[in-house]
């Protein structure tokens, strides 16, 4: 027992004597714990929902030992396994920690708990972990994380090693160290004998390998994490997963494939698309990866994780167009390839690589189950009904039916457009390659091509039949013949995969009773159910338009004479066209019946406009939402991003706007201050000259009417100087104004004038301060 684990059991025996009321000790190491890098990524959500299933040691046990002692390719005995003991049977299953690849993200159910890189607890959480688990093969940036962590291991090691020999050997935390890296570290490794270029690479020539200039840095990352593990192989175990170019589920490096085939574009070829190239399945790596963690060979190991039968990318392109779409290709020049929309640099160089791999050491050592013992060519359906699940991608299949002219074609044509169906009209005449399409390739390569889809004969003769009759004048084609195309194209991939609708057709139940029912042709009833067997091409819903004669009539009407002209729409035959609909269409007389019969939805909507926008409305309230994919991870990052950017702009116009109205408020204030300072000036100003405008009646009075009476008793009280000054003065003043009068009787005049002239002033100051 180490040092450290000494003292980790003297703190718990402690925390035991003190009471509960301690802290909770932190969570030791656990041998099954698991550190899982952007837990939220198409790779690790399938690997921890995977493991997170299985129990630590079991698979192991089961097999007596497991991995071989040996490196790739070499040779170990195989040792009989035990029967375990029921008490020594292991009950831990994995657990998953792991960190987020954006802080927006959501870890799923399968992992405990996200840590983050840059928190100071990170290396407690790591060396609590048995296994760490990075994958480098989407984000160049997790290469200088993947080692760093790599590095806090080590650091432990060292520090475990300066305490003593023994404390090194008796540590019992052994780690696993797993890198996930890719076949890009491959891309321009030369072949192993230039006379046979196909023969496959396997684990032992991972010495030999080249890497693209792109991805030197993950060929770096692989070989540091061999030497370290070489290093300290008693007590980590370091490995090198390549990982093939992963595929399945809602998909990921393929999707820009997988798009384009369900929008029944034609699919690009690089180049000849002779390139083999390696795919795994996206549930095959976390197999791999735990038959690795349970059977983990003693010496660092580089192990190829691809399928075992290689493709190519001619097979890959063609087999998905004619699972998803139409089987529409064509080759495009390397000079090309990106003026396709969505095409990235690392789609480019992932599918033009070209390189024969075999699993040796999944298929000798770990002998994991496979998804499927096909290849991805080989298991493309399978693969296409993984993806519509996975993208919930439902096609639309509707049927319209009516009285002529209720509008039905302008709806149909609408629902067409807004659920990316199939319109009747494109159905029923037979679809030839367009030139552009396969001008491209080789004469030998389109004739294969059809070969492989339908006999040539047969599409020729339906295109001379198509054209005899139009050229014959025929308007109506035969019931048996619209029927048989019908068949053939509602059970195309084109209209399985994104729907179709049928505009007023069929009409009458026999005709419905030979599209929908039994489905045989001449070649066979195996074929037919094969190709259009009935469940496939029936409608998820009829629309049955509901309109007057007299309505249909008006609407008809207000048409352009050029609109209907040579159309079956023309007046002197509408009347004709709406009897013989209400003839086909009693109450006990109708297709819908037999559509009720088969318990398909039926929608009875009353015409109300022209347009038929509220009936357009109702049905696509009905079906709900079209399919669509949605934002790609990049796409939903870049979208976030702009997202943060808007909210930084905006909130800082609002900090820009609130510091804008302070400064505002504030200038507002100051001026305020400065204009009641000077209006106070003013005032104070103002306020002094009406006092000296008040004082100066008094002084005039005082200067002419007591200044002079007071001087002559002050004359008097200066020579006869008396004992009593004062009152001498008030006798001498009382006797010259005997009556008390102290005012001239004109005062009152002036002082009026002064007041009048006073309070004119302060209205003139008054005024202005309002101003």
């Amino acid at each position: 027992m180490s040092n450290e684990d000494i003292l980790s059991n003297l703190e718990l025996a402690v925390q035991e004597v003190e009471g509960e009321d301690e802290e909770p000790k932190l969570e030791a190491y656990k041998p099954y714990k698991i550190f899982l890098n952007n837990v939220d990524s198409y790779h690790s959500r399938y690997i921890s929902a995977f493991i997170t299933d299985q129990v630590y040691g079991l698979s192991k046990l089961i097999k007596g030992g497991g991995g071989g002692e040996e490196e790739a390719g070499g040779e170990s005995e195989e040792i009989p396994a035990a029967e375990p003991a029921i008490q020594n049977i292991p009950t831990d299953k994995y657990e998953v920690i792991g960190t987020l690849s954006a802080n927006y993200s959501e870890k799923s159910e399968d992992i405990q708990y996200t840590v983050d890189e840059m928190d100071g607890n990170f290396r407690e959480e790591i060396l609590k972990c048995g296994f760490i688990i990075y994958d480098i093969t989407k984000r160049p940036a997790e290469i200088a994380k993947a080692l760093k962590t790599l590095a806090i291991i080590a650091e432990q090691l060292e520090e475990i090693k300066k305490i003593g020999p023994k404390t090194y050997e008796n540590f019992s935390e052994i780690k696993t160290f797993i890198l996930i890296s890719t076949v890009m570290t491959w891309a321009l490794t030369k072949p192993l004998d230039p006379d046979d270029p196909d023969l496959p690479f396997s684990e032992v020539d991972y010495r030999k390998r080249r890497p693209h200039p792109n991805y030197k840095e993950h060929y770096a990352c692989e070989k540091e994490v061999i030497k370290i593990g070489q290093k300290y192989k008693d007590k980590l175990k370091t490995y090198v997963v390549c990982c093939g170019i992963t595929y399945g589920e809602e998909e990921d490096d393929l999707e820009f494939f997988f798009k384009m085939a369900w929008y029944n574009e034609v699919l690009p070829i690089f180049d000849s698309g002779n390139n083999t190239i390696p795919f795994i399945h996206v549930r095959d790596l976390p197999k791999a990866l735990h038959g690795l963690m349970e059977n983990t060979p003693p010496k660092p190991q580089y192990i190829l994780a691809v399928e075992q039968t290689p493709s190519t990318l001619k097979q890959f392109i063609r087999s998905l167009s004619k699972a998803l779409s139409d089987g529409k290709t064509t080759n495009v020049i390397a000079e090309e390839a990106f003026l396709y929309k969505n095409m990235t640099q690392t789609i480019f160089e992932r599918c033009t690589i070209n390189l024969n791999m075999e699993p040796v050491f999944l298929v000798e050592n770990l002998q994991i189950e496979w998804q499927s013992e096909m290849n991805l060519p080989e298991n493309m359906n399978q693969i296409v009904n993984e993806f519509k699940k996975r993208r919930n991608l439902r096609p639309v299949k509707i049927v319209l039916h009516g009285p002529p002219g209720s509008g039905k074609t302008q709806l149909a044509k609408k629902l067409c457009e807004y659920y990316n169906s199939k319109y009747r009209e494109s159905l029923i005449k037979p679809e030839q390659p367009k030139l552009e399409e396969t001008e491209a390739l080789g004469e030998e390569e389109i004739v294969d091509e059809m070969e492989e889809e339908e006999d040539p004969a047969q599409i020729l003769e339906q295109i001379r039949e198509t054209e005899t009759l139009m050229e014959g004048g025929v308007e109506k084609m035969p019931d048996d013949y619209i029927i048989g195309l019908l068949k053939t194209y509602l059970g195309k991939n084109f209209c399985q995969n994104r729907g179709y609708v049928l505009d007023d057709y069929p009409r009458i139940t026999e005709q419905a009773k030979e599209l929908f029912g039994q489905a045989q042709n001449m070649a066979g009833e195996e074929e037919a159910a094969e190709v259009t067997e009935p469940d496939r091409i029936l409608p998820d819903l009829v629309v049955s338009l509901m309109a007057s004669d007299d309505f249909v009539c008006q609407r008809i009407m207000k048409l352009q004479e050029e609109d209907i002209k040579d159309t079956p729409s023309q007046e002197d035959n509408m009347l004709e066209r709406l009897e013989k609909f209400r003839e086909n269409n009693t109450e006990d007389n109708t297709v819908l019946n037999y559509f009720d019969e088969l318990e398909i939805d039926i929608l009875l909507l009353e015409v109300k406009d022209d347009e038929n926008e509220e009936e357009f409305a109702v049905i696509a309230n009905k079906l709900g939402m079209p399919s669509t994919f949605g934002l790609s991870s990049e796409e939903e990052e870049e979208l976030r991003r702009i997202e943060e950017e808007e909210r930084r702009l905006d909130l800082e116009k609002q900090q820009l706007n609130t510091q804008l109205l302070i400064e505002q408020a504030e200038k507002e204030r100051k001026d305020k201050i400065e204009s009641w300072a000077e209006t106070l000036e003013r005032l104070q100003l103002e306020e002094e000259k009406i006092l000296v405008a008040q004082s100066e009646p008094l002084r005039h009075y005082l200067m002419k009417y007591v200044f002079p009476t007071l001087t002559k008793g002050l004359i008097e009280v200066a020579k006869l100087k008396p004992d009593d000054p004062v009152d001498f003065l008030a006798e001498y003043l009382f006797k010259e104004n005997p009556e008390g009068k102290m005012f001239d009787p004109s005062y009152n005049a002036e002082c009026e004038d002064l007041y009048q002239e006073f309070r004119g002033y302060i209205e003139k100051i008054i005024d202005e301060h309002e101003e």
